[in-house]
């Protein structure tokens, strides 16, 4: 079923923008480690997040939407700050992006929860500042530039219900860009690794889904014909990881 043929959304970013774009993140990423002293910091993290959608769908009785709650993970490298002037990072992960919807019936004798997930391929680049090298423990904040490429979705497992009152594959964007920032506490281990609690907040500047108006839907719970208004979706998404980083320290000498 390809109900999108007919349909009419807003234009999309040409494709050889946002080929720019990762190629920009992908070199920056690349570029880093090559930078003069050639140290640099590089690890994992991973934990959970909490996730936002905005579906502008207009309605209020009986549907709420609710965060999506999901595990992400990323690999980076990072820049050495020896002199505490902030450094540069590059990391690739892979997110789910999503929002769930809470159905309730309008006398209160059930409730049920749906789920719509987009799972992204995320590349960011961005700069870190330690505020303080007094303490044990440093506490820092980080600003990045987020690519981001959709690589699957739930939404097939709710075209057995045949309605377009759910989201479908046809309008998702499988590109997206955005922004991320946040903050952290890093305890050093040892003189060459650290491990860090990270906080960061990711706000999506473009459209993950984005479906026209629609007449005449179904609502597959009250079995009422409803219009929906224009979808546009964009994610939020906060999260709470730990990660752990080694340096790879380069010390010249002289021969």
């Amino acid at each position: 079923m390809n109900i999108s043929k007919g349909l009419s959304i807003a234009p999309r970013l040409p494709k050889n923008i946002v080929i720019y774009v990762f190629l920009v993140l992908s070199y920056t990423i690349f570029t880093i480690h090559h930078m003069k002293g050639q140290s640099f910091w590089f690890g994992a993290k991973g934990g959970g997040a909490m996730n936002y959608q905005s579906w502008g769908e207009g309605l209020t009785q009986g549907i709420n939407r609710d965060p999506l709650f999901s595990l992400n993970a990323d690999v980076f490298i990072e820049s050495f700050d020896e002199f505490n002037k902030g450094s540069l990072y590059g990391q690739f992960g892979y997110h789910t992006r999503g929002s769930s919807i809470r159905f309730v019936s309008f006398n209160n004798l059930f409730a049920t929860q749906q789920g719509f997930k987009f799972n992204n391929l995320v590349l960011e680049v961005g700069a870190r500042k330690v505020i303080s090298i007094d303490k044990s423990i440093f506490p820092y904040y980080h600003v990045g530039l987020r690519g981001e490429y959709t690589v699957s979705t739930n939404l097939d497992d709710y075209r057995i219900f045949n309605n377009l009152f759910y989201p479908i594959d046809d309008f998702v964007r499988k590109i997206n860009y955005g922004v991320s920032f946040g903050g952290g506490f890093i305890k050093p281990i040892t003189e060459l690794s650290d491990i860090f609690l990270d906080i960061n907040i990711s706000p999506d500047l473009s459209f993950q889904y984005e479906q026209p108006p629609l007449q005449n839907v179904i609502d597959p719970f009250t079995l009422q014909r409803i219009s929906l208004p224009l979808r546009q979706v964009r994610n939020l998404s906060l999260e709470l990881k730990i990660g752990i980083r080694f340096l790879r320290r380069v010390i010249y000498t002289d021969e």
